[in-house]
């Protein structure tokens, strides 16, 4: 279905608006406090005759669904998703635009979330409002759900949802975050799309040694003996190949000029991997991307030691965000930090966990009708990669669906915004032509894999 100018011009006015409206409610979690965002989700929708529910893990940790119904049921359904909440905005002083103003200033739409990530939430409500508005005939069924508490684990979004509410989200595919964005990998401009991520492993590493009068040294010094092993976490852990990053590293390999042609691929041979990126790739960012992508890894968090000053304590804590391969189990990642740090005496805690999530082969109808879009409105490649983080595709796929992190957004490759910077930093915003850009590119997509062929 082709719609004039004049007709999009509307559309991405109403978006920009949209998009505006949410991130002037400020979901900072904790402690989240999504309703009113939800609620207005829900205003919106009505408009276009769309029915939807919002389900609660607790009080205004708010969740909203909303079903269009097609019109054959033996296809599965097709799952639009975004969180509301949003990370903590910190140093206000820090902000060009205060960070729940929404405000559209030098072509960019700013606020805490336009990245990360209400621009998917009010991309994916026109989607359906569009859908529903245009009457356009649909094979399966189109489920929109905009959820809680993402930054915090999903606990009360999409996990309680796949947990106390699985007849309302299930479906075979589904469309998040992170991904449908142009970035240059090596040389070679492609559109990245999500098909796994890493899993969770969040530790409690424990020191204990004894208590005394800080007057009085003691070689036992369990915060000595914490520093001196969280000293050990800057080695990298073990180099380990997976399907999902082969593929990747292949796909973006054949797209390069000669000779990163013939060097990417070594990036997959355990012996001279690190060489390489240590060395001969010059974007830092990147190098350190492939880095977290062959090996668990770990990063220090907090830090919790004694309560006076005047008191050796007798014991000293730190919390690791740890993230795991596929296939490999928290334990695994456990052996490999006791290997690092070398004291059988220091004690390791499990504090949450779920594995890894992944999508490969990503081949599928839905992948197929990415790829043929971005290509058209692109004029890129689409390219399967992994992130080193988690999203809602953890709980949703528990549920059987095909997760893509397809939330598209253009981005100048060699301009001055680099999509990686806009998460969880200081003057998140998005150009609002890109955001435009992204709207239509997510519509093309849900009608052509939607859309009935009769």
């Amino acid at each position: 279905m082709t719609h004039s100018r004049e007709a999009w011009s509307s559309v991405f006015g109403e978006a920009t608006a949209l998009l505006q409206d949410l991130l002037r409610i400020d979901t900072t979690n904790p402690p989240g406090d999504e309703r009113e965002a939800a609620e207005l989700l829900q205003r919106e929708l009505a408009k276009d005759g769309l029915q939807s529910e919002i389900l609660e893990a607790a009080p205004k940790r708010s969740n909203l669904v909303c079903r269009l119904k097609g019109n054959a049921s033996s296809e599965p359904p097709l799952l639009l998703t975004g969180h509301l909440d949003v990370v903590p905005a910190g140093d206000l002083e820090r902000w060009t635009h205060p960070p729940f103003s929404g405000v559209l200033a030098d072509g960019m739409i700013w606020g805490r979330g336009a990245v990360d990530m209400k621009n998917m939430v009010a991309m994916s409500a026109m989607v359906i409002k569009l859908l529903a508005r245009w009457e356009v005939p649909l094979r399966r069924d189109l489920i929109f759900a905009a959820v809680a508490d993402e930054e915090l684990g999903c606990d009360l979004g999409s996990r309680w949802l796949v947990e106390q509410h699985p007849d309302k989200v299930r479906a075979g595919f589904a469309l998040g975050e992170i991904g449908g964005f142009p970035q240059r990998v090596g040389k070679a401009p492609v559109v990245l799309v999500q098909t796994g991520e890493k899993g969770l492993a969040w530790l409690r590493m424990r020191v204990r040694g004894t208590a005394g009068h800080g007057s009085m040294p003691r070689p036992d010094n369990a915060v000595i003996k914490l520093g001196r092993a969280l000293s050990k976490l800057n080695e990298r852990l073990p180099f380990h190949l997976t399907p999902v990053v082969e593929r990747f590293v292949r796909e973006t390999a054949r797209l390069q000029p000669l000779p990163a042609r013939l060097v990417m691929p070594q990036l997959l041979n355990a012996r001279l991997s690190a060489t390489i990126l240590d060395r001969l790739l010059p974007d830092r960012s990147q190098a350190e991307l492939f880095h977290t992508l062959l090996r668990n890894t770990v990063s220090p968090t907090v830090l919790r030691a004694g309560q006076k000053t005047n008191v050796i304590p007798d014991q000293a804590t730190a919390e690791l965000d740890g993230r795991t391969l596929p296939n490999f189990s928290v334990d695994v990642l456990i052996d490999e930090l006791r290997a690092i740090v070398d004291d059988d005496q220091i004690e390791f805690e499990v504090i949450k966990e779920h594995p890894a999530t992944i999508n490969d082969p990503p081949d599928s109808e839905l992948w197929s009708a990415i790829c043929d879009v971005v290509k058209e409105r692109a004029g890129l490649p689409a390219v399967p990669y992994m992130i080193p983080g988690f999203t809602d595709g953890q709980s949703f796929g528990r549920l059987g669906a095909r997760w893509y992190g397809f939330s598209p957004l253009w981005l100048d490759v060699d301009g001055e915004l680099r999509f990686s910077d806009l998460f969880h930093g200081y003057d998140e915003r998005i150009p609002e032509d890109g955001y435009h850009w992204g709207v239509k590119t997510l519509y093309q997509v849900v009608e052509r894999f939607c859309r009935s062929r009769i």
